[in-house]
């Protein structure tokens, strides 16, 4: 207790400190405009730069590095050229380099290329530091792109542009040509010129990773974007028609096998439309019929054991990525893989001064939501359809000031849940930042949902000995159940804010956060109610001069306490971790954890915490990294011992946790990656359960735009059933084997104009590899065609 006393002491006079201080080394707003030459003619993208139109364009040198060393001169030359024709931005960087032979370039997918040589810009066509795009480009000429935003922090690659880049190796280094066309941007439309914030990147990834600008970035300023110069330009520029249609033709042929060993068949062949509409120069319309939702790539293997939680995966599919940033906020309401079969959908966002805003309306031929609560949620479904529909808006009262609004509804037969909010993000200096959201939610469910949580011999026995109707009473209680038996509509409230400071030296930020026993925010991810966090932590950074062998390094520390509604404790932790960036690209972690966490409720008839459960103790130690120590090569690895909660029997046990990721390009066109976790729980000096997972993926990547992968997953989870303490050894799975496998090949001409071919299985054994069985095989092939206009 005296060392919690000690943290929030230290923690609010740093918060004092911070406010009463100012830095001495912090630099000048720069004013430096770059004008952009109007040029015509035809121009080939091909990275030789052998037209004329070239030479009238605008150098630019890249010679500062921004990270890790702050602002000092590049120990290499970079040249970017800049101009258009009032269709197209033309870019071109020629990257000096000492020893060629060292440039990291391979051939890769798109957005795959983080780690090689990089150039490319990020741009901000509205100029108010709000968001920027970012175009990024290897040697090979792969690419990525992105959206980059600076009021919720985030930066994603889930954006994809239709461009045009080349990339080629010289005796010198390498040249690089992008193509934007300025129709895949959203801009005001003037008469006169344009004035976009723009910043030219380079990624020199050798001994150290650097990071190479045309300007400076102060550390003391946590906005990047507000520090960008100005490009000066594309007068009158028009985005066109703006206008993409895209059919597409999805065909399949599955197999499972059935309860008596016979394989049941499904041929399917879908036809569906999408359509983007730039209906004018700040307002865009994505729409859809009969869509290919599916993800056609596997998503990335996650063990689950011992873990009441639901698990999260990242969106994938093009209609609800493109703009998706419109839609964040500082809760995640907006959780699309929500929405599993569509038959139609519609998104309309847009900009306008200092205004933007976000509509999308969806349907759904099934129906599942996350039941949340304090110490489990699971997935539940209604029968029948359901329609989804979600606005944002967002307005920039000034530089500093950005106010907005959130509403959700999803609702289906006999169900509804509609969510409101307002939030707000203050910028009250440089250096520091405040946010907060009040989301108000109302719910009705079916009155029988509950019963998808009963005891399922319970609720047969009670369905034979009742015609018609099962009680409430005749299930085995659970926190699933109690969450969704309610009896009519029901409402609730959730809030967040927090206090964040970044300076050059320290980061600290106290934060709160309440979801209560009746907010559900069933269109997002909100996995927890009933549950109120209190968190306060920060770090101090050293910086190294350059040349040593080490960059930076990092000492983090925060505690949290988090209560359900009553007040009762759920969890006290403390954390604190030290870090350093080294040679050869590395970081290492070392990191420790203590926590006071209750276990599963003893009475699952009722919700409360205290007096209901168990209060434990975990103590947990591990070492965590990655490195690349030679051209081609990533090794990441993070260990871990301690205790941990054995959940399934309300005890503390002991675990050993290792997971490992390694990515080897063997040549410029074949990449390997194998990921492998580990997972072992202890209790009472016997082994509970040991949890493995390998995935393993190999990929053939022929050109920039198209590639064959073949994924391996193989989970195998072995169980002592004479250590689980309420089952008998006959309900425990002793054994379980599971092999999925996926062959792929693709081609992308661009992200809408694709060909896809693939086979999967899944294969499973109860105990020898030897005896897996295959229950499940797919083949299946996507063709799409961008028509732009």
């Amino acid at each position: 207790m005296y060392l919690i006393k000690n943290q929030l002491i230290l923690a609010f006079s740093l918060v004092i400190l911070s406010l009463c201080s100012t830095n001495s080394l912090a630099f000048s707003k720069q004013n430096k405009d770059i004008n952009i030459p109007r040029v015509s003619g035809e121009i080939t993208v091909n990275a030789k730069l052998d037209e004329p139109q070239w030479q009238q364009a605008t150098k630019v040198n890249l010679d500062i590095v921004t990270r890790p060393y702050n602002n000092t001169k590049s120990p290499i030359t970079t040249n970017a050229l800049l101009m258009e024709d009032g269709e197209v931005f033309y870019l071109a960087f020629v990257a000096h380099d000492p020893d060629p032979k060292q440039i990291r370039a391979f051939i890769r997918d798109r957005d795959k290329s983080w780690g090689d040589d990089i150039v490319g810009i990020k741009i901000d066509t509205f100029n108010d530091q709000r968001s920027a795009y970012r175009f990024l480009v290897n040697p090979m000429g792969s690419q990525i792109d992105g959206i980059e935003s600076e009021v919720t922090k985030k930066e994603s690659d889930a954006w994809d542009g239709i461009w045009d880049s080349a990339g080629r190796l010289t005796k010198e280094g390498y040249i690089v040509e992008i193509a934007l066309p300025l129709r895949m941007l959203s801009f005001e439309e003037k008469t006169n010129v344009q004035d976009w914030g723009i910043e030219l990147m380079r990624f020199y990834p050798r001994n150290e990773q650097l990071r190479i600008s045309n300007i400076i970035l102060d550390r003391n300023n946590s906005c990047e974007l507000c520090q960008l110069h100005t490009a000066k330009g594309f007068k009158g520029a028009k985005q066109g028609d703006n206008l993409t249609i895209v059919p597409s033709i999805v065909s399949g042929i599955n197999q499972e096998r059935d309860d008596n060993n016979q394989w049941l068949k499904n041929n399917n062949t879908e036809a569906s439309l999408d359509l983007r509409w730039g209906i004018s120069a700040d307002t865009l319309l994505n729409a859809t019929l009969n869509p290919d939702f599916s993800t056609v790539e596997t998503d990335n293997a996650q063990l689950n054991i011992n873990n009441n939680f639901a698990l999260f995966f990242p969106e994938k599919r093009p209609f609800f990525l493109d703009n998706a940033d419109y839609f964040d906020s500082n809760y995640n309401l907006i959780y699309t893989r929500n929405i599993n079969a569509p038959n139609y959908g519609a998104k309309l966002t847009g900009r306008k001064n200092n205004h933007s805003y976000g509509l999308f309306v969806t349907d759904d031929d099934t129906t599942n939501i996350l039941i949340p609560g304090n110490r489990a949620s699971s997935i539940a479904e209604v029968d029948g359809k359901s329609n989804a529909t979600a606005i944002r808006y967002r307005y920039s009262y000034n530089d500093d000031t950005t106010i907005g609004w959130v509403s959700t509804l999803r609702e289906a037969k006999d169900y509804q849940n509609t969510v409101h909010g307002v939030d707000a993000r203050f910028k009250l200096n440089t250096y520091d930042v405040f946010k907060f959201q009040y989301l108000y939610s109302n719910t009705q469910y079916p009155e029988d949902l509950y019963q998808q949580f009963c005891d399922e011999d319970a609720l047969t026995t009670c369905r034979e000995n009742n015609a018609i109707d099962c009680q409430f009473g005749d299930c085995a209680f659970n926190e699933k159940i109690l969450r969704t038996k309610k009896n009519g509509p029901f409402s609730g409230n959730a809030f967040r804010t927090g206090f964040y400071h970044n300076d050059e030296d320290w980061y600290y930020r106290i934060t709160y956060d309440k979801q209560n026993t009746g907010f559900r925010g069933d269109l997002g991810f909100i996995s927890h109610i009933d549950h109120n966090k209190f968190s306060i932590g920060g770090d101090r950074k050293w910086y190294a001069k350059q040349g040593n062998w080490w960059t930076q390094a990092k000492v983090y520390s925060d505690w949290d306490i988090t209560r359900n509604d009553a007040g009762d404790l759920i969890e006290r932790e403390f954390d604190i971790n030290a870090s350093l960036n080294a040679s050869y690209s590395s970081w290492m972690q070392v990191y420790y954890t203590h926590r006071d966490k209750v276990g599963t409720r003893h009475d699952k008839s009722i919700l409360s915490i205290d007096g209901n459960t168990t209060l434990f103790t975990e103590q947990k130690l591990g070492i965590k990294g990655d490195i690349k120590p030679m051209l081609g090569l990533y090794l990441y690895a993070n260990v871990n011992y301690g205790d941990t909660i054995d959940y399934s029997n309300n005890r503390l046990g002991h675990s050993m946790q290792f997971d490992t990721n390694i990515k080897w390009n063997m040549n410029k066109h074949v990449e390997l990656r194998v990921k492998h976790i580990y997972n072992q729980l202890n209790a009472d000096s016997q082994n509970v359960f040991n949890a493995r997972l390998t995935d393993i993926r190999a990929t053939y990547q022929f050109n920039v735009k198209s590639f064959l992968r073949f994924s391996f997953v193989y989970n195998n989870t072995s169980r002592n059933p004479y250590n689980y303490l309420y089952q008998s050894p006959s309900e425990i799975e002793a054994h379980n084997k599971d092999v999925g496998t996926e062959l792929l090949y693709a081609y992308k001409l661009n992200p809408q104009t694709v060909f896809y071919l693939g086979y999967s299985d899944n294969h499973q054994a109860e105990r020898d590899f030897s005896e897996l069985e295959q229950q499940q095989r797919s083949v299946f092939a996507k063709v799409s065609y961008a028509w732009i206009k």
